[in-house]
């Protein structure tokens, strides 16, 4: 459908030719908003659960076109069916000087618009299952649940908050998160959503938080699978040559500077150890940026600190190449792609048991540190740094055990086999 239609349903010449399966092949309806084969983040794994589908279903792909170009070039390949659904002009540059709040009226207003032409769909091709993958939240309903075929919604995160007893370590941003954890309870009890809850007959949830997060009823319906997977060029990394023990312990952080990834518990780790030899390097940009320098100089670590700022994607493997372990003390966050480059690159990961770090990481391919308080926590991340830097032996352990996990649960193969095992469950029972 073009962008700016509403109605009338749309597909490519090419996706048509493909549409035309054997007898006896499921049809499944996929609604991804974020999606393109070719971008990164939600909208390449947008992209990855349809690619996934359709090595085994007729899959029927609705989504938005903005990337329809990219779309039709991948989807031909794939024997996927796009159908393109936009917004009328007007409405979209309303929600666009509304700022956050018109970016979640405009996916609201988008979603009614898909949930119709679903039931259009649904009318001329009889599907068995529909599938809602992005977007990656509970707050934005899964109004298509209603066709009254199995349903699948997720992967969905955002029940995820910062432990109680953490806000200090955010500055400001803590005001913040407080409102977010009253708007999620609103969103909770939002009646589209209580629907969307009630009528989806199974839930990917990211992470154990955003289970525990949701009504206890629908926790049965619900299966934990993190979002996350890796690009096939991160299933070719080669393997890491062994690191040579070398005098300085390098720690690496990759990844936005927001106040939820808490950097300044590693801060307090690094003062409250004591350690000699040891460097930080933080890569990345973002608004915490000036405060955590500032940390810096008050814990006076300015000599074991670095931050590069942004750096290319080229430069990142010389970075990973010389560090000793990856620190990703993200107090709120459904996942964690520099964590899994690090794991798929044999590098050492600490992380907190929390959220979606907690659920990537496993006691032998990382070190999870946990988050009842925080003092024990800074204390923790002091231990473990100080274990690891006088181990090299289990650097190395820890390091192959996180390579070994990254490609056997991240590769797409295992998403793509849980999610044949769930359409088979639904499909067997109809």
């Amino acid at each position: 459908m073009d962008s700016g239609s509403y109605g009338t349903l749309t597909r490519s010449p090419e996706a048509s030719a493909h549409s035309r399966v054997q007898p006896g092949v499921s049809k499944i309806l996929m609604i991804a908003y974020a999606c393109n084969p070719e971008g990164g983040g939600e909208h390449w794994l947008g992209w990855g659960w349809a690619e996934q589908a359709a090595k085994n279903y007729s899959v029927h792909l609705l989504t938005t076109a903005k990337h329809r170009a990219e779309i039709e070039r991948h989807a031909s390949r794939h024997g996927i069916t796009p159908h393109f659904l936009g917004l009328p002009d007007g409405l979209r540059q309303v929600s666009e000087r509304l700022g956050g709040v018109g970016r979640w009226w405009r996916k609201m207003a988008w979603q009614a618009r898909a949930a119709k032409l679903a039931e259009a769909l649904h009318a001329q091709e009889r599907f068995q299952i529909v599938h809602q993958t992005t977007f990656h939240t509970f707050r934005v309903p899964f109004l298509a649940a209603r066709l009254g075929i199995p349903s699948v919604w997720g992967p969905v995160a955002g029940g995820e908050s910062v432990p109680p007893g953490f806000g200090g370590v955010l500055g400001t941003a803590r005001f913040g998160e407080t409102a977010r954890r009253l708007a999620n309870q609103f969103w909770l009890a939002f009646p589209p959503v209580q629907r969307s809850l009630a009528q989806a007959s199974t839930i990917f949830v990211s992470n154990r938080t955003t289970l525990e997060f949701l009504p206890e009823p629908v926790r049965a319906r619900c299966v934990v699978l993190p979002p996350n997977a890796l690009r096939p060029e991160e299933e070719h990394f080669p393997e890491p040559a062994a690191r040579a023990t070398a005098d300085t312990f390098h720690l690496l952080y990759v990844g936005n500077c927001v106040a939820t990834r808490a950097l300044p518990l590693v801060f307090a780790a690094l003062r409250h150890s004591g350690l000699k030899n040891l460097r930080l390097t933080v890569v990345g940009s973002g608004p915490e940026l000036m405060r955590w320098r500032r940390l810096v100089e008050k814990f006076k670590l300015g000599d074991s600190v670095e931050f590069t700022g942004q750096v290319t994607r080229d430069k990142l493997p010389e970075l990973y190449g010389r560090a000793d372990a990856l620190v990703f003390p993200a107090l709120r966050d459904s996942g964690g792609s520099a964590l899994l480059e690090a794991m798929a690159r044999g590098v050492p990961v600490i992380c907190l048991d929390w959220a979606g770090p907690g659920e990537m990481v496993d006691a032998n391919s990382g070190v999870k540190i946990p988050v009842r308080d925080r003092a024990e926590t800074v204390a923790a991340l002091a231990a473990a740094i100080a274990r690891l830097q006088a181990l090299p032996e289990l650097r190395r352990a820890l390091a192959r055990a996180a390579r070994e996990r990254a490609f056997a649960q991240f590769r797409w193969e295992a998403k793509a086999q849980l999610l044949t095992t769930t359409y088979h469950r639904l499909l067997a029972a109809t």
